[in-house]
């Protein structure tokens, strides 16, 4: 069995899941993250050349500049 848990009940699921006898569940951490697999696929697309980026150059600063301005 799986249960996905939210990290904010994270605490609150482990201290009753201790309140049960030794052998009823054994708790093994994550060694990794959720999110593990998802950043490693985007590192390799980026480092491939597959991604579409944008620059962040003097361009891109003075269009976000006029788009403050707009909904300000």
């Amino acid at each position: 069995m799986t249960v996905t848990i939210n990290d904010s009940f994270t605490d609150q699921v482990i201290a009753f899941l201790k309140t049960l006898p030794k052998d009823a569940v054994k708790i093994e951490e994550a060694t990794t993250p959720w999110y593990a697999d998802e950043v490693q696929k985007r590192i390799e697309e980026y480092q491939s050349g597959n991604m579409k980026t944008a620059p962040l150059d003097q361009a891109f600063w003075d269009e976000m500049d006029d788009f403050i301005d707009t909904v300000a």
